[in-house]
């Protein structure tokens, strides 16, 4: 196993920060309902073993990283209920925040085996304000009837899992059967009053429209949260509000997703459409990132790329080190192995772990 180096990003790094440091790491887990046998046929069946895996990611989040904010994707209700809430918050004195995705017809597991998104934070250094959870396909209402229009006429082209054509739906119909959902979190930074707002996410694997829609509201309801619910607090000033929305997003950097949240203008048809988030999210960690640093950071089987992703605006942090994920790609290439989890990975994804200063 080749080790991950904690890369210093930017002049100076190395010397010691008088602003105050916090560490992220987003991390999709690979939930143990989506260990598909056609997929993963690559792996080892003791690597497939969720036994296995799950004493090497608390090996990774407990031990290793022991991240400040942790926004894990993947996460089964039951592994957070009787797992990782309690060791958290035991071990770590973390403070925690979930959302279940609801199951799909589809799902014959029992309920408590379906996954969702969760947030820890260590109680330490903030100090928990509110949370919210949202369904994306029951918050269509954050679009006006034109754009409704457009969503109703507009077609997409339904494939199977190999890429076959199997038909099509208008987007407004895909974007109700899907259940992926959104997690906000406003904590309090306790050295400096700041109110972070965290976000984590894991949009739909395919669909370009599908993601970008779904990006859409998450976007939208943000922008709603930070004015009823942040805005006014007690010494809660629109420039003490700080913005970090992670996750698995399935989305290259050429996507929609990713030009949309750079602040560029998607245009559909009569449409132009741009994030209204733009004054506190147009960075992510890739900006300031050598481009040899990371390959790939989801290995699954021929699905390969950058889909993990951590955005911020650079007034408000600056990315100070990150894990590289380079040495996977060499590790993989030198075992001839043709992708994650294996041996030393319990994921498809690896995570992705930063430290940021405070600004």
């Amino acid at each position: 196993m080749l080790a991950r180096q904690f890369i210093p990003i930017g002049a100076n790094v190395l010397k010691n920060s008088a602003k105050p440091l916090f560490t992220l790491l987003s991390y999709n887990l690979l939930s143990p309902s989506y260990m598909w046998p056609q997929v993963y046929t690559y792996v080892p069946e003791k690597y497939k073993d969720w036994n296995y895996r799950h004493k090497l990611l608390e090996q990774e989040l407990l031990d290793k990283y022991r991240a400040d904010i942790m926004c894990l994707q993947e996460l089964t209700s039951e592994d957070y209920s009787n797992f990782w809430k309690k060791a958290l918050q035991t071990n770590m004195n973390y403070g925690s925040n979930y959302i279940a995705k609801t199951p799909p017809q589809y799902w014959k597991r029992p309920v408590e085996q379906m996954d969702g998104v969760g947030i820890f934070y260590n109680l330490d250094k903030f100090e928990f304000i509110s949370r919210s959870g949202i369904y994306l396909n029951q918050l269509l209402g954050v679009f006006s009837n034109n754009e409704l229009e457009y969503l109703e006429k507009k077609p997409v082209t339904l494939t199977d899992g190999a890429g076959n054509q199997v038909g099509e739906q208008s987007l407004l119909q895909i974007l109700k059967s899907k259940n992926q959902v959104a997690l906000f979190v406003s904590l309090k930074h306790k050295e400096t009053g700041n109110v972070f707002v965290v976000i984590n996410t894991h949009l739909y694997w395919k669909y370009d429209d599908v993601k970008l829609t779904q990006c859409m509201i998450i976007m939208r309801e943000l922008a709603r949260i930070i004015e009823k619910h942040l805005v006014g607090l007690e010494n809660v000033t629109d420039d003490k509000i700080k913005i970090l929305f992670t996750g698995d997003l399935n989305s290259t950097s050429d996507s929609l997703v990713i030009n949309f949240l750079k602040g560029q203008i998607v245009s559909h048809d009569n449409l132009n459409v741009i994030n209204p988030m733009k004054p506190y999210l147009e960075h992510c960690v890739y900006d300031d990132v050598p481009e040899e640093l990371f390959t790939h950071t989801c290995y699954s089987g021929k699905l390969k790329g950058i889909f993990d992703y951590i955005w911020y605006h650079d007034t408000d942090f600056k990315l100070r080190r990150i894990l590289s994920g380079r040495e996977v790609s060499h590790e993989l290439a030198a075992l001839n192995q043709f992708g994650l989890p294996n041996e030393n990975h319990p994921s498809d994804h690896i995570p992705l772990f930063t430290e940021f200063e405070i600004l």
